[in-house]
């Protein structure tokens, strides 16, 4: 069997506890379906207002203190090969390390292992999956780069990924967020941002990998940088076909493989598609019905602190360019359906400036 590698638990609890920075939590009852209980949600804006103001008012700590929780310790380690190469194995000091390493160890050997520095200064682990020889491994063959659950690292996904790699015969690249695996940092909405922008780069100015090749592959949290990087790719695609008429002389591949860019701080390539899978809506979304609420509620974190949300999906989809692809589980009870369906919707509705297919 394949392990699951959803990156959010299977149980049914029917009330969400998001802990606080200091040892107490606040809960916020659901119903069996996904569906939220009550009008008034007064005390959990509350709350996570205190707890916002306990982060020193910064969305950035506080969502890295509620939304990241990367495996302790991580169920991998980093070797030199004699010929100088990096590798990956189970880490021993992992409880569960002899059965990975039975199940999957000659998967997690199959790996090449990149260590990429971000715009940030963080180091990111990547591991890699390919096919074929190294001499056309990314020449006319599609590449995952994958965007993991928060409860993984990229080890533990590498088994599925295995899977999806020899079933579609595609590269497949599962990278760890700063403070993840074996990536320096610590983890931060901005940080995972840098973080897909240095892999993406990676791969097309140092593995020699087509944009228009690549598909950005999100699952759970990890919707949010893929959402990020297909909108600043998008935004920066408009901009850069508004703003510059390429010549005669450069070929499509050449104009297919120029960098976008979209900051002074960070640029992007036009990718092939994006696959989102259990995607949120935002961050407050998860922890809190949508702006509205279960009866029009106005008192919902996610309305309060709209302006400080992060991982705003919602919005991000707006600038997609690419086509792509919303899968999620309708008995999904940690990530409601209804943040796949909406993000759906707003692709199908025409809600995208940029024509995005879904």
């Amino acid at each position: 069997d394949i392990p699951r590698a959803s990156g959010h638990a299977h149980h049914k609890p029917v009330r969400t506890s998001v802990p606080s920075p200091s040892s107490g939590s606040f809960s916020m009852t659901r119903s069996a379906g996904g569906a939220w209980m009550g009008s008034c949600y007064c005390v959990e804006s509350s709350v996570v207002g205190c707890l916002l103001c306990h982060a020193g008012c910064s969305t950035d700590k506080l969502a890295s203190s509620l939304a990241f929780h990367p495996p302790s310790p991580p169920s991998y380690a980093l070797t030199t090969a004699p010929d100088g190469r990096r590798r990956a194995v189970f880490d021993p000091a992992n409880e569960d390390s002899s059965r990975l390493a039975r199940d999957w160890g000659a998967a997690l050997a199959q790996c090449e292992v990149d260590e990429v520095r971000t715009r940030r200064g963080n180091t990111v682990c990547v591991l890699r999956l390919r096919r074929g020889s190294a001499d056309d491994a990314y020449v006319g063959r599609a590449t995952l780069i994958v965007s993991h659950g928060n409860a993984l690292d990229a080890a533990l996904f590498v088994p599925f990924a295995s899977h999806v790699a020899h079933q579609l015969d595609a590269n497949v690249s599962v990278y760890d967020y700063s403070g993840y695996g074996r990536s320096s940092g610590v983890a931060r909405v901005e940080d995972c941002k840098a973080d897909i922008e240095a892999v993406v780069r990676h791969h097309v100015e140092r593995l020699g990998c087509d944009p228009a090749r690549i598909v950005l592959y999100g699952q759970s949290i990890g919707s949010g940088p893929t959402c990020h990087y297909a909108a600043l790719a998008g935004r920066a695609s408009r901009g850069y076909r508004e703003g510059n008429n390429p010549t005669s002389s450069e070929t499509s591949a050449t104009r297919g493989r120029k960098r976008l860019d979209a900051t002074p701080t960070a640029a992007a390539y036009d990718v092939g598609g994006v696959v989102l899978v259990s995607p949120i809506m935002s961050g407050l979304s998860v922890i809190s019905p949508p702006e509205g609420g279960s009866g029009g509620a106005r008192c919902t974190p996610a309305c309060v602190y709209r302006s400080c949300d992060v991982f705003k999906n919602f919005d991000a989809v707006g600038s997609f360019k690419c086509p792509a692809l919303v899968v999620h589980g309708r008995l999904d009870d940690q990530v409601p359906c209804s943040h796949g369906i909406g993000l759906h919707a707003l692709l199908v509705d025409g809600r995208c400036e940029g024509g995005a297919r879904p």
